[in-house]
C-alpha cells in the first residue's frame, strides 16, 4: 500500500484523488507556543504519535467544557509555526464568547483564543489508507470510516469522523458543483 505524504497538489489532482473542499466552522481554539523546556513533545492522537518542537503551537479542544487537572489531559495537537500563521487568527473580540470552565482554565495556563480561518480538502475513507503526517513519527494506517485531510502545505492529516464533523462543513459552492 502506497503512503500518502506531503506534496504540492493542484485542485484537479485533489479532485481526481477523491478529495473535496470543506470550510472550517468558526469557533474558539485555545493555543499556546511550545517552550524550549518542553521540546520535543510527544503527543498521542487516536491513530498517530506526533512530535512538536520549540515554537510549535499546541492547540487544545475543550470538549465537554469541563476543566482538567493538567494541560495534557485535554485533547491537543501541534501545528507547525508557519502553518499556524497561515491558518489561524486571533479570536475577534467583537464576537460574543463566554469561556466555559475548561477555556478559563486554559487561559490561566497561558493559552490564547484563536480560530482557524482556512478549510481543507478532505476524503471520507471507504477503505484504509496509509499516510505520513507532517509531525508523525512514522506512517500510520487511517481506517475505513476515518477522514484524510490535506492542509495548506499539502500535508495529510488523519481525523476521526466525529472530529472532522465537529470542525468542518462542506463548502456551499463545492456542494453545488462537487
Amino acid at each position: 500500500m502506497d503512503i500518502l505524504k506531503q506534496r504540492k497538489w493542484t485542485e484537479d489532482e485533489l479532485r481526481e484523488a477523491g478529495f473535496r473542499p470543506y470550510e472550517r466552522k468558526k469557533f474558539v481554539v485555545l493555543a499556546r507556543e511550545l517552550r524550549a523546556s518542553e521540546s520535543p513533545k510527544r503527543i498521542k492522537t487516536t491513530w498517530d504519535t506526533l512530535i512538536a518542537y520549540t515554537g510549535y503551537m499546541i492547540c487544545y479542544d475543550t470538549g465537554d467544557g469541563k476543566a482538567r487537572a493538567h494541560l495534557d489531559d485535554y485533547e491537543h495537537w501541534p501545528v507547525e509555526p508557519k502553518i499556524f500563521l497561515m491558518t489561524y487568527r486571533n479570536w475577534d473580540k467583537k464576537i460574543a464568547w463566554n469561556p466555559n470552565a475548561a477555556e478559563r482554565h486554559l487561559l490561566k495556563l497561558g493559552c490564547k483564543p484563536y480560530y482557524k480561518c482556512v478549510g481543507v480538502w478532505a476524503k471520507h475513507l471507504k477503505t484504509s489508507m496509509r499516510i505520513q503526517s507532517l509531525e508523525g513519527v512514522e506512517p500510520i494506517t487511517v481506517p475505513s470510516g476515518g477522514w484524510v485531510c490535506i492542509g495548506v502545505e499539502g500535508e495529510p492529516i488523519a481525523m476521526t469522523s466525529a472530529d472532522f464533523h465537529k470542525r468542518y462543513q462542506r463548502t456551499v459552492a463545492a456542494s453545488k458543483s462537487g
